[in-house]
């Protein structure tokens, strides 16, 4: 991090996004009014209200500060963050210097633990950054870059973060079965990685969103997109499609599996089969090196052997890891993108049409010095 702000010629950052909060410090913040800044050279400092202790355990950061907030008599939540940054940019020397910050973050943004309250820099942000005396400068595209290549730290944190997935997995082919509602299967898949993911391999926190889809119009018409589980029965013969964001500590997996209410017919099996082997072809083209077109050739191509390529709609993939979706890389016809260690993609292929409905297989596939890792079960 340090060597990237000496590249842009920056005396230091400061962020307080969750995700960048996430990256700089390994800290999931509980409400959005934590920061980090990190001085070009030195120690970096996080500042959070005392009232997030327990989270802030979590951290690797040495200087920890924290400051009161929400109980009678403590200063608005603000006026403590504020405080606190304008002590520590002076202590750095920081004033007339140039200070990276978010100043035009993507329009999707990772929420706090608050999953249900997501939060963005706005005035008040703009009113205490002024204050510190610096020449701010926008940091967001440095930043988009340097959470595009994971550490060995953040692809454990991965790791564990789709082992968590995996038991809303085992819970989704568990609940698939005739009568049941989409929203009673996704119920029981958010279930089951809020209740067994909580405290695996030291995990504080994990969450989940479940879709469920299922029957050949409904899959045909949105398992594409993200339409939610509705009160629709399963029936013998459905296909059934679920598609899961789990996040565990600010860390997050993408994940989409497929299951049939009773034995699936041999076309079913067909497609399944062939959305399966083009999958494991785009994988085996992940490198260090090839680009995104290349990736997501390697997908299509073993579908237009199949006479698949036209129901193959969306883009191969996407980065992942501190958010749901990221922009690096992305995989589809035409792209640039080169892979690099420490990226992380989806690889999922999947096809839709009229006749079977919708058929998609996700994984999360980290970029490795050689070639590549399947983060996912």
């Amino acid at each position: 991090m340090q060597s990237a702000l000496a590249g842009a010629q920056l005396s230091a950052l400061i962020c307080r996004l969750p995700e960048n909060v996430v990256l700089l410090s390994g800290y999931w913040p509980v409400l959005a009014r934590s920061a980090v800044m990190i001085p070009v050279t030195g120690d970096p400092i996080l500042i959070a209200p005392m009232m997030e202790l327990e989270a802030l355990s979590r951290t690797f950061i040495g200087d920890v500060r924290t400051f009161p907030v929400w109980k009678l008599g403590d200063p608005p939540p603000n006026e403590g963050l504020g405080r606190m940054l304008r002590e520590a940019a002076a202590a750095l020397g920081l004033r007339g210097a140039r200070v990276g910050v978010e100043g035009s973050p993507d329009e999707d943004l990772a929420p706090t633990q608050k999953l249900v309250e997501p939060w963005h820099p706005a005035g008040p942000s703009r009113t205490i950054l002024e204050a510190l005396g610096a020449e701010v400068e926008d940091a967001s595209p440095l930043l988009t870059q340097l959470r595009a290549r994971k550490t060995a730290g953040e692809l454990q944190r991965l790791r564990v973060a789709n082992e968590i997935a995996a038991f809303g997995l085992h819970a989704f082919a568990a609940g698939v079965a005739e009568g049941r509602t989409e929203a009673e299967v996704a119920a029981d898949v958010e279930r089951a990685i809020l209740a067994q993911g909580t405290g695996y391999k030291g995990t504080v926190h994990a969450r989940a969103q479940a879709l469920v889809f299922s029957g050949t119009e409904r899959l045909n018409r949105v398992s594409w997109g993200y339409a939610p589980s509705t009160a629709r029965r399963l029936a013998r013969g459905d296909l059934v499609m679920v598609e899961l964001c789990t996040v565990a500590d600010g860390y997050y997996s993408d994940l989409t599996r497929m299951a049939t209410v009773g034995t699936p017919s041999n076309r079913q099996a067909e497609l399944l089969q062939a959305v399966a082997v083009a999958q494991r072809a785009a994988i085996a083209a992940v490198r260090p090196g090839v680009n995104g077109d290349a990736v997501d050739r390697a997908a299509r191509d073993a579908l237009q052997a199949r006479g698949l390529a036209d129901h193959f709609i969306h883009i191969t993939g996407h980065g992942l890891g501190f958010r749901y979706h990221e922009g690096i890389p992305l995989l589809y016809p035409g792209a640039t993108d080169v892979l690099a260690e420490g990226m992380v993609t989806s690889i999922e292929p999947g096809i839709y049409g009229p006749e079977f409905g919708g058929i998609r297989i996700e994984d999360n596939v980290a970029v490795t010095s050689s070639g590549s890792e399947v983060l996912s079960g």
